[in-house]
């Protein structure tokens, strides 16, 4: 066959009705809402390759504008199998495109040669300019470089009038430099179109077919540029042809300058529009898209649309109940090392709404050695803001240790500069038998470091007096946080959004704590221990037999087969600022939706009754999406269960056959006997009985051992000690498994 005939045959076998209607016209402006898994990348790509070998229009009048690089390789790489040594249209982000622009057009702007600052460079700059006028303590480059990103892409103000003054001053020394950042590369092609007639004319008279991926993404610049490339200057619109393809249920980037404006009022800007939605989804199982549709019709701002799929199978969907974040992270460790013992290569995923949630979770998969890859973000105990605290707490224990003093000396900032660092580490290195505290009184003593500085380096060593290696690991964190101000500087130094994160990170660590006071481990020597235990327990995520997890920010454009979603709780999801305003609610509604639909084949979904928050045992309302959802979804309260039972219930779901085709069927909640032997504490600990001397126990971190004392604290509270090996460890019966 011609390639042409190709085209036709795949055109006509593999687009549905919907996905023709999108492809097939030569001109006219359509709003496409293509839902989740509807294949949007398909139809942007094939109604470029129509357009070129049915219409005769030529590559040079089509461009393509989406948001990722690896988006429009995947498109480029589509086209090109459709169309083999054809010239290509343009496929590329709005950035590479305006630069291209740029580049093309340089005799327009006020300077022909320019360089591009990248963030690294833009960041400098910044610096240099609060230096400059002696800011450093008021203003920090994130917090300005984030009201400078804000101001650009949302063509407002700026409210604070010091930022807006040093962004007024960077602008010129910029535009000095002949420098453009990444914003600009935006901005200025919006100013060409709109002073610059010569400019627009030739650019119209060249392209006349856009299309545009992801438009739910689009922040106003992006919006207000795609109207100057398609229309005159009355407004009228004046291109061949204007396709849009999004999705208004997937916009989850408000924080980034996106607004759902664009999509869901286009056809007020674009009054001609034809209005095409896809709403065959080729991912998953329908009862996974009754879910995904019961969820996002709550919501006000979209074009309606059901989610459908010839795709079904019975029982494809789970909720359970658990006690706590650590039972949800033992569920996630039971589901995944089924997953792996069935040699099974699909994909599965373990989604929540924030980076904190990952510690349980981590933790419950390194104890059961369940190789996993944090995506898009970095495994907990390597996070610098953990890495901040746990330097200073290991300068307690430790304080020979450079690495930790040289890290955290200037953490929150103390005015030291890289001299200082060059000096400290030189004398150290001359005396070597001297602490890290003893080289910076040696250093102070000799004038060594004075004025401001030394003041700063004397409130550094008095913030550690009296501490002690033995100490409670809960209050030196508390107390390091507070003398430190630690929260205070990482609301200054990052953007709001880092910062909450970052903040809750910090949260959590008070949690792991706590769970590790659960299991006798107090003082902050044993702690230390532990977590380098845990890191060297994490396995080699190299392998490809990995859990993936990942906020669901980040799952976002991708599937798997299974996925277990987390943490469906009030203040979390949705979270707890975003509890003020609907049109927020709106938007973590949506984020659920993201979540739900990544999965292909099955979907489980967790909650829990308890949730740690800094160390305190609190009371957790379940989400308020989650009284959305079908009620022919089965639900299961596991908070009574024992592992055992946790490992039946999801073998018993887990291992039917993935793709049976048949109808959605209920399923009765399995009937399961709880053992006389076990009860629960108040949060869900399970807590085995008449434990004994020179009884064989299980750990789940530490193995096999034998009991050789026991300790009665009363309220049903025993502490064991155990010999694994050649180690003694004292651990709560609560961790501990009979043989």
């Amino acid at each position: 066959m011609t390639t042409y005939e190709q085209f036709q045959h795949f055109f006509n076998t593999k687009l549905n009705i919907e996905q023709q209607q999108a492809v097939a016209p030569k001109n006219g402006i359509l709003l496409v809402c293509a839902g989740a898994g509807s294949g949007k990348t398909r139809v942007i790509t094939a109604r470029m390759t129509h357009l070129m070998l049915i219409h005769n229009v030529p590559a040079s009048a089509i461009v393509a504008l989406t948001f990722t690089n690896k988006a429009a390789r995947e498109m480029k790489e589509r086209i090109a199998h459709f169309l083999p040594g054809h010239q290509l249209p343009y496929v590329g982000t709005f950035h590479s495109y305006c630069l291209r622009l740029l580049k093309s057009y340089r005799h327009y702007l006020p300077y022909e040669d320019f360089t591009i600052l990248d963030e690294d460079d833009k960041e400098k700059m910044l610096k240099a300019i609060i230096n400059k006028y002696g800011l450093t303590k008021k203003v920090t480059v994130k917090a300005l470089n984030f009201a400078l990103s804000q101001h650009k892409n949302s063509l407002l103000g700026v409210a604070d009038s010091l930022l807006e003054e040093l962004c007024n001053v960077y602008e010129r020394e910029k535009k000095q430099a002949h420098c453009l950042d990444f914003d600009d590369l935006l901005l200025e092609v919006l100013e060409l179109f709109k002073k610059n007639n010569d400019f627009k004319n030739d650019f119209q008279k060249k392209v006349c077919h856009i299309l545009v991926d992801e438009y739910q993404d689009t922040n106003l610049v992006q919006h207000a540029l795609l109207q100057q490339m398609s229309q005159n200057e009355q407004g009228n619109f004046i291109s061949d042809s204007l396709c849009v393809v999004g999705d208004e249920d997937q916009s989850i980037y408000s924080w980034r300058g996106a607004t759902i404006q664009n999509i869901v009022h286009f056809k007020r800007d674009y009054p001609d529009a034809q209005n095409i939605t896809i709403a065959q989804n080729y991912r998953s199982i329908q009862s996974i898209l009754d879910a995904a549709n019961a969820i996002i019709e709550h919501n006000n701002q979209r074009n309606p649309k059901k989610l459908w799929s010839e795709k079904q199978g019975a029982d494809r969907i789970r909720r359970l109940q658990c006690a706590s974040s650590y039972q949800e992270g033992d569920v996630v460790a039971k589901l995944a090392s089924l997953h792996i013992k069935q040699k099974n290569d699909k994909p599965i995923a373990v989604l929540y709404r924030s980076h904190y949630q990952s510690r349980a979770l981590e933790e419950a998969l390194i104890r059961g050695s369940i190789p996993y890859k944090i995506i898009g973000g970095v495994k907990f105990y390597d996070r610098q803001e953990i890495k901040d605290i746990l330097a200073y707490v290991r300068l307690i224990v430790n304080p020979f240790d450079r690495v930790s003093l040289t890290r955290i000396i200037n953490v929150p900032s103390r005015g030291l500069g890289d001299k200082f660092f060059e000096q400290m580490i030189e004398l150290w290195d001359q005396q070597p038998f001297m602490n890290g505290f003893q080289i910076l009184e040696h250093m102070l003593s000799e004038k060594i470091v004075s004025g401001l500085k030394g003041e700063s380096v004397r409130s550094f060593i008095q913030l550690f007096h009296g501490l002690s290696r033995t100490d409670s690991a809960q209050e030196l964190i508390t107390y390091i946080t507070e003398k430190t101000t630690y929260i205070e500087y990482l609301k200054e130094h990052f953007s709001p959004d880092d910062a909450q994160a970052k903040i809750g990170n910090v949260k959590e660590l008070g949690n792991a704590i706590a769970s590790f006071a659960r299991q006798g481990i107090l003082s902050i020597d044993q702690f230390l221990e532990e977590v380098a235990l845990l890191q060297e327990h994490i396995i080699d995520e190299t392998t490809h037999d990995y859990i993936a997890l990942m906020t669901l920010h980040a799952a976002k454009g991708l599937e798997f087969d299974t996925v277990i979603l987390t943490g469906l709780e009030e203040n979390i999801l949705p979270s707890a600022h975003a509890l003020h305003a609907q049109e927020t609610i709106e938007e973590e509604r949506r984020l659920l939706y993201v979540g739900i639909t990544r999965a292909r084949e099955r979907l489980l979904l967790t909650h829990v009754q308890y949730r740690s928050v800094f160390g305190t045992m609190t009371d957790q309302r379940t989400s308020r999406f989650v009284h959305e959802l079908p009620d022919t979804i089965p639900y299961t309260d596991c908070v009574q269960w024992s592992m055992s039972e946790i490992q039946l219930y999801l073998r018993d779901w887990y291992q039917e056959k993935m793709c049976m085709a048949t109808k959605n069927v209920v399923r009765d909640k399995p009937a399961l006997v709880i053992p006389e032997y076990v009860f629960y504490d108040e949060i869900g600990q399970r807590k085995p009985q008449k434990l004994r001397i020179n009884q064989k126990v299980r750990h789940a971190t530490f193995g096999i051992g034998t009991i050789k004392d026991l300790e009665d604290r009363g309220d049903n509270t025993f502490f064991a000690t155990v010999q694994f090996g050649t180690k003694a460890k004292k651990i709560s019966s609560d961790f501990l498994m009979e043989l």
